[in-house]
């Protein structure tokens, strides 16, 4: 484990798999695999653990991000127009919602709450140039079918994690640097902020660990920053790759940090271990992930 840093930890493997936007990793442990999404790829990306197999589905649509379900080959996919039930094994689709979004915005980040309803965020492609900057919008999928707005005034929308508890809920976003924290179920518009990047980083995905600690890809930061709950900065896991997306815990004793990248924006000669999934071992331990249940 490195001595340098507060939490320990080892780097385990790099899978170059040239993801050119990596997204939205989740461990799913009844398939003891990772699984993570490359959005402009337009493919599904499962890496066995611990032998390392990779494989590549690829996707009629932008897969923006997803929750497991009891299904190892099935999983609930914020597509970038709608979310359905998706078998990656046979390509079936069976939607659950497919609202009316503002031409130049998509769905984003998203995962499962601690009751298992999925959270989904949107982001504006192209801002002011077909959508307003901030018409993204954050949402519940309730058991009902119906999407609750929970945030609104949003370009892009990230950092979406819940304490260990599921009372606080983190999210970010990006383009304004702020990380903040509300609380949950019942989310007020303002929340509270917990800490501001700068320097060229934007706060991306994010998770927590079983001590409430938040784990944050930071955008251009070559970096995974770990905040404390309330927002202070306990530690940075340097990441071999310029664009860091999402984090997620997963091994049999969740104590594997894998990380997705982009290649986004990056020429292809200066492209080095950008777009690579990253994996280490890590001195914390995360907690198992939600399935989601909508039938």
């Amino acid at each position: 484990m490195s001595p340098s840093s507060r939490i320990g930890f080892a780097p385990l493997a790099t899978i170059d798999v040239g993801n050119t936007l990596g997204e939205g990793v989740v461990w799913q442990a009844q398939g003891s695999a990772f699984l993570w999404t490359d959005i402009e790829g337009r493919s599904l990306h499962r890496l066995e653990w611990p032998g390392l197999r990779h494989s590549r589905f690829d996707l009629p649509y932008r897969l923006c991000s997803f929750a497991i379900t009891r299904d190892e080959t099935e999983i609930v996919a914020a597509f970038e127009m709608g979310i359905a039930y998706y078998d990656f094994a046979d390509g079936s689709i069976d939607w659950l919602a497919r609202p009316e979004l503002p031409v130049g915005v998509r769905f984003n980040d998203g995962r499962c709450d601690r009751t298992g309803c999925f959270v989904v965020g949107t982001m504006v492609e192209e801002p002011d140039a077909i959508a307003p900057s901030a018409s993204g919008t954050l949402a519940r999928l309730e058991p009902s079918g119906t999407l609750t707005t929970l945030l609104s005034g949003i370009s892009i929308s990230n950092a979406l994690c819940w304490s260990p508890d599921g009372t606080k809920m983190y999210h970010a976003d990006s383009p304004t640097g702020q990380l903040r924290a509300y609380d949950y179920p019942s989310v007020k518009p303002t929340g509270v902020g917990l800490s501001r990047y700068d320097g060229g980083m934007v706060p991306d995905g994010a998770c927590v660990d079983a001590e409430g600690r938040i784990w944050v890809a930071a955008w251009g930061g070559s970096a995974v920053i770990v905040h404390s709950p309330d927002g202070a900065i306990l530690d940075r896991i340097p990441v071999p790759a310029r664009q860091p997306t999402c984090v997620a815990f997963g091994g049999w004793d969740l104590d594997i940090l894998a990380v997705t990248s982009a290649t986004q924006g990056i020429a292809p000669q200066d492209r080095q271990k950008d777009g690579a999934l990253h994996l280490f071992r890590v001195e914390a331990r995360g907690i198992l992930e939600v399935t989601a249940d909508y039938r």
